[in-house]
């Protein structure tokens, strides 16, 4: 498989109509009737509840937590930094999720793509995918990681562990502060040094 590249959206030049695409290639391939998403044999479940006309899990990968102080945007070098007008700093296009505002971000949207595509790699034992498990400190329940990174690209799918044929899709995204980067390989690293 090549270097996995984001939604094409040239041909759209504001922020619903480029979240409609996505949200359209979201049900694709994460919801369909057939081919559903797998890992490693299990079924991926995909809730479906309904928030603003689109898959409320969707949201998850298609919105920010707003940050009280950004060092670098995440959209930084990307063209999608000239399509949102910085929307999570202006907080002007916003959906509330678990009682939480969170900012709509295009740059994670145009990535929900990546998310069967990189279930797949890891499916095909590609080096490019990382696993390790981890239990959630408010849930306690086991959560499933997998980090895909090439070059410049870094991307999170997390997953949770409901039983030996099921998992459950809990959100994704690209990973671009430092700090996080650093959190995830060490997480990744603690992992490995348990499992040998």
């Amino acid at each position: 498989m090549s270097k996995l590249i984001p939604i094409d959206i040239s041909d759209l030049n504001n922020m619903e109509d480029i979240i409609n695409r996505c949200h359209e290639v979201f049900k694709h391939t994460m919801a369909p009737k057939e081919d559903k998403p797998l890992l490693k044999g299990r079924e991926v479940l995909v809730p479906l509840k309904w928030l603003d006309y689109k898959a409320e899990i969707f949201w998850h990968s298609a919105s920010i937590e707003p940050k009280r102080k950004l060092d670098i945007l995440p959209c930084n070098n990307d063209i999608t930094s000239s399509l949102c007008d910085n929307n999570c700093i202006t907080a002007e296009k916003s959906i509330m999720l678990n009682g939480m505002e969170r900012e709509k971000c295009i740059y994670r949207a145009i990535r929900v793509n990546w998310i069967k595509q990189v279930l797949e790699m890891y499916n095909n034992d590609d080096s490019r995918v990382k696993y390790w498990e981890k239990i959630h400190s408010r849930t306690k329940r086991r959560r499933i990681y997998l980090r895909y990174q090439e070059e410049e690209l870094d991307f999170l799918v997390v997953l949770e562990d409901i039983s030996d044929k099921r998992v459950r899709f809990i959100t994704a995204f690209p990973i671009f502060f430092l700090s996080a980067k650093n959190d995830y390989e060490r997480d990744y690293l603690d992992y490995q040094r348990k499992i040998v």
